[in-house]
């Protein structure tokens, strides 16, 4: 059984093993079975409790909750007096109640169960993650994808691009928005990617009714192909900017190949009771080595390769930006720690808490209804805290690469100059 496979299969234990933890627990307690379909403040209270339940960073995080429940439901009470209630009012409101949480993927969404005839929408959505960012000193926004585009085509067009590779879903919210390759200047090995999908458009590539699976995989096979093979490859950037995680299987895709031995990335624990403080233990979770040889069975190379590693002498610079986020994070986690890397860009998001998108796999994580129809709740809160190898919980925070450069976002979008490409590239060139 390959490595890949085996990691696949402890992964898919431990989820069982969780499972089997929450259904011990009495179903009255499990918010995610629990509804109130016309008052706010029941609704407000089962919210509420979940969090109190199943938020799994009450150990760090400084909000009192206690008093959050005691100052804001005589507010639902005093909403659930009136006809309607404005959805808008309720957004307010749920901000100030969850804006303080550190969890930056936490996402809430929920019905306005009195919404007002004038209300273009009924859904209240909340992320404490983006009310943080948004008031950053370093805040950025995010660069869409035409902007990776457009300076790609401006090195192309100076005749500085080979061997480019481009992949653009047209199906929207595509678990892969796009991806792109391309050799720079002969020598440095780009890889661009929206979201950490790759192993699962591999496992949909010879599905006849998924063509843009194919199309994606073309492109991870190219970037493979030219890391592996090309010796004049002297340099290898990966462009994590503006990507929002994924799949924790893409490990072995994406930061696998460029490793030259395995290293310990973050320690992991979970609750394993319903009090706010009932966690296991910190457990290590470790990164592992994708060999050539493990590449080529993945690709379905013909060649057989060594067992040895496909970033050989290259030097590596990982970019990152604010909405890097989750498996970005881990991924920059585990560069910092290489000798021949070096991240560039700016402070990440601070989502490095795992998550499993399986409702009630343990004391912790997600519960509601992403749909609103069973429940008119959902709450996608992370399932595991986690903390880098030095023991600092960065949750909130994201972590700061070794040279920060900040994109002149006018220069972008007027003269579509990428500073931080531009400084990664000059960087390797070692002009930087």
């Amino acid at each position: 059984m390959s490595k890949i496979k085996i990691n696949i299969w402890i992964l898919a234990t431990l989820l069982a093993l969780l499972t089997a933890c929450r259904d011990e627990a009495d179903d009255v307690i499990q918010p995610g079975i629990l509804d109130s379909q016309d008052s706010l403040t029941e609704q407000f209270d089962i919210i509420w409790s979940g969090i109190n339940q199943n938020y799994v960073f009450w150990e760090i995080d400084p909000t009192d909750w206690d008093a959050v429940y005691t100052q804001y439901r005589p507010h639902f009470e005093e909403l659930d007096k009136k006809d309607t209630v404005p959805t808008a009012d309720l957004q307010k409101l749920y901000e100030e109640v969850c804006g303080t949480l550190i969890d930056h993927h936490m996402n809430i969404r929920l019905k306005n169960l009195k919404p007002a005839p004038s209300d273009q929408t009924n859904i209240v959505m909340v992320s404490p993650g983006a009310m943080e960012v948004s008031q950053r000193e370093d805040f950025q926004p995010q660069i869409p994808r035409k902007g990776f585009q457009v300076y790609r085509d401006k090195l192309k067009a100076a005749g500085r691009i080979t061997n480019d590779y481009e992949f653009v879903s047209s199906t929207p919210n595509a678990e892969l928005d796009h991806m792109f390759t391309y050799i720079i200047d002969n020598d440095i090995l780009y890889l661009r990617f929206s979201n950490f999908a790759i192993i699962t458009q591999m496992s949909k590539e010879n599905n006849p009714e998924m063509p843009e699976a194919r199309e994606a995989v073309k492109v991870y096979r190219e970037y493979m192909n030219q890391l592996v093979f090309n010796q004049e490859i002297k340099g290898v950037i990966v462009d994590v900017r503006n990507n929002g995680g994924g799949a924790l299987f893409d490990m072995f895709t994406v930061l696998g190949p460029l490793l030259k031995e395995d290293i310990h990335l973050l320690d992991t624990k979970t609750k394993m009771g319903l009090g706010r403080l009932d966690y296991g233990e910190w457990e290590p979770f470790n990164a592992q080595v994708t060999t050539q040889r493990q590449v080529g069975k993945m690709l379905d190379w013909d060649d057989e390769l060594p067992e040895t590693d496909c970033i050989g002498d290259r030097k590596l610079v990982l970019l990152t930006d604010t909405w890097s986020v989750s498996m970005s994070e881990m991924t920059m986690a585990a560069v910092k720690q290489l000798p021949y890397a070096t991240v560039i860009g700016q402070r990440t998001f601070g989502g490095l808490g795992p998550l499993t998108d399986v409702t009630h796999t343990s004391f912790s994580g997600q519960f509601g209804d992403k749909n609103l129809k069973d429940t008119s709740y959902f709450v996608y809160t992370s399932t595991w805290m986690s903390r880098i190898p030095e023991g600092e919980n960065l949750e909130g925070i994201g972590l700061t690469p070794d040279i920060t450069v900040k994109q002149d976002m006018e220069r972008f979008t007027k003269q579509h100059i990428d500073d931080q490409l531009k400084y990664a590239i000059d960087f390797l060139h070692g002009k930087k």
